[in-house]
């Protein structure tokens, strides 16, 4: 088998190499899963840097998603679940870019032979990050909902558009190109607008009268900000990334005046902390809503292992839309 492991704490192109092992043998309460694809997240090399609120061991198989079938368990597992499709779910207990790995068959949601191996793989991160921020904040069971975003069109910013559509809720989408407005727009959002020195006044004349319930925010700085004043009376601004590299923040005035509140999520903490029925019933949820095309994610590119130093180069200095993730050959 193959598996892309880390060296050493670096930059991503010196701290992986691509070994050859022999297939791991699943211990007590795990199984072995032949992978079928695996995503390539920004976070994973966050990890590998160092920079992350992780810090992987040498030796440690990298990846943190992906989608596979279960070809053996271990002592104390349900061998039911031999020969059945799975998501893994970035516990950071595995390594999904490898031909074979080993999971705990908590870390396993098992999903339909049928399903889109792509659309599957990208599960664990992304989509649940989406449904926890609209879930988990604010007032969502509130009519007339509005939610606000910046970095519309990223992966997660499709997910919350196209579930916030789903569930009845309404959504104001901060972009950077007029391509990009365009794209979010044909996933159901109701109102997109430009970021640039008139933010403020466009998001007042989008929103028409209306506040917003929660604010999302990824990029961080002046835009977080201008989202951030649009927030009704006792608000929530919540971050997951900052792209720009500043962080999100709200002007004082609203801080005081509005009581707006400011936070942040990390999905990891959310699985650490909610209870497995819950993880695996709204996982599930989510698989349903993928099964059957409601949620879906733009795939730009896939990549065989062994070309994973143009997958990272790719990945880290190209411009692109959609996800990238790594296909591995299956019997």
């Amino acid at each position: 088998m193959q598996r892309l492991a880390l060296t050493q704490i670096s930059e991503p192109a010196q701290s992986m190499q691509l070994l050859t092992d022999d297939e791991p043998t699943p211990g007590s309460g795990e199984a072995l899963v032949q992978m079928e694809a695996a995503t390539i997240n920004p976070s994973d090399f966050l990890y590998v840097t160092g920079q992350y609120f992780l810090t992987p061991t040498p030796g440690t198989t990298i990846g943190s998603e992906g989608v596979g079938r279960v070809v053996a368990v271990g002592p104390d597992s349900d061998t039911a679940l031999i020969g059945k499709r799975v998501a893994l779910l970035p516990t950071y207990r595995h390594g999904t870019w490898a031909t074979y790995t080993t999971a705990l068959a908590t870390d396993l949601i098992v999903v339909p032979d049928g399903g889109d191996a792509l659309q599957l793989a990208m599960l664990g991160i992304n989509p649940m990050t989406a449904l926890r921020l609209l879930r988990d904040y604010g007032a969502p069971d509130a009519p007339q909902r509005w939610i606000g975003q910046t970095a519309g069109n990223s992966a997660v910013g499709e997910y919350l558009v196209k579930l916030a559509h789903h569930f009845g809720h309404r959504t104001l989408n901060v972009v950077r190109r007029e391509q990009a407005a365009k794209d979010v727009a044909s996933w159901g959002a109701d109102r997109v607008v430009i970021d640039g020195p008139n933010l403020d006044a466009d998001i007042t004349d989008a929103l028409a009268g209306n506040t917003l319930d929660v604010a999302v925010d990824s990029i961080g700085g002046p835009s977080s900000t201008v989202l951030g004043h649009h927030l009704r009376y006792d608000g929530t601004l919540v971050t997951y990334a900052f792209i720009s590299g500043k962080p999100s923040e709200l002007s004082i005035l609203d801080l005081i005046g509005n009581h707006a509140n400011l936070t942040g999520f990390w999905l990891h903490n959310w699985w650490q902390r909610a209870a497995l029925a819950q993880v695996r019933d709204e996982y599930q949820q989510l698989v349903d809503l993928i099964t059957d095309g409601t949620l879906s994610a733009r795939v730009n590119r896939t990549f065989a292992l062994d070309d994973w130093r143009e997958a990272i180069d790719v990945a880290q200095t190209h411009s692109r839309d959609g996800k990238l993730l790594f296909t591995f050959p299956t019997d």
